[in-house]
């Protein structure tokens, strides 16, 4: 009976995750020509990975991009959900109207921000247009487009962030405030030593959940930037998707995509060192 209930989970774990993983690092390991697997080259493809100069760069651009998310997600999520859990009328049109990015796909995120900041016809330009300030080309610049795909990854993502928040901020018990209010306590002490920690083990959970999802974000880049202008919004993951489908290149792709699963490893051994302390 076990294994009646094993077998099943066991099996979709192989083939969702398992097998992916060991046939990426079997591709790394050979010779590819489009998309045909050849001779058997050792580490040649994390060789050439390591060595390419351009690395560097997109781990960098990977850092801020992820790291800009963040800074703008995180307390947009947790001041929306200190909102939302102190509001007694309209609640719920209030977190229906927060939680409107993140029920769009990447996709239509991506696509509606590229039409609004359009500098031909996009509401954005019309507005700077009118000010006097010239149209509004974003994407032009290495640093705006990074500047402007981060911050509509934030846009889109700072909802998941609030709903964790929220469901933390609904296990505070309530005779905590009230007692602290009776001693005089106002709210910037009640978010001190009352919000802040018990939510701590929320904080550090939401930090890697988000860190994790930047890191492997394609979609909201693919659709607005294609990794540009001169590789300045090319992440590693946006890397990943450059090698495979603009230059064929599937071996330089899986190492890359190794990488990237290396990254994610380090994150989650953090989330476990960080939740181990807390609860010690």
């Amino acid at each position: 009976m076990v294994w009646l209930y094993v077998l099943p989970v066991s099996a979709v774990f192989l083939f969702v995750f398992v097998g992916p993983l060991i046939y990426t690092a079997w591709t790394a390991l050979h010779e590819t020509s489009y998309y045909q697997i050849g001779k058997f080259t050792g580490l040649n493809s994390f060789v050439r990975l390591f060595s390419d100069s351009d690395l560097p760069s997109r781990i960098w651009t990977t850092l801020v991009f992820s790291l800009g998310a963040l800074v703008i997600a995180l307390p947009a999520g947790l001041l929306s959900a200190i909102v939302l859990n102190n509001l007694h009328r309209f609640k719920r049109s209030v977190r229906s109207l927060f939680l409107l990015p993140w029920l769009m796909s990447q996709a239509t995120a991506g696509t509606i921000w590229l039409w609004f900041l359009n500098p031909n016809y996009g509401p954005a330009s019309a507005i700077t247009k009118s000010l006097g300030f010239g149209p509004t080309d974003v994407f032009s610049s290495p640093t705006s487009a990074l500047v402007a795909v981060t911050l509509m990854t934030a846009w889109w993502s700072y909802p998941q962030a609030m709903l964790l928040f929220l469901g933390a901020l609904q296990t505070i018990p309530e005779e905590l405030r009230e007692s602290l209010r009776m001693d005089g306590g106002g709210i910037w002490h009640q978010f001190v030593n009352i919000t802040l920690p018990y939510l701590r083990n929320t904080i550090v959970s939401v930090v890697i959940v988000l860190l994790m999802l930047y890191v492997q974000m394609v979609t909201i880049i693919l659709v607005t930037t294609r990794g540009g202008p001169i590789g300045s919004t090319e992440t590693l993951s946006m890397r990943v998707y450059n090698q495979m489908f603009d230059k064929f290149d599937l071996s330089g792709a899986s190492a890359t995509a190794i990488l990237l699963f290396a990254v994610n490893i380090a994150l989650t051994l953090v989330a476990i060192r960080f939740r181990r302390k807390e609860s010690l």
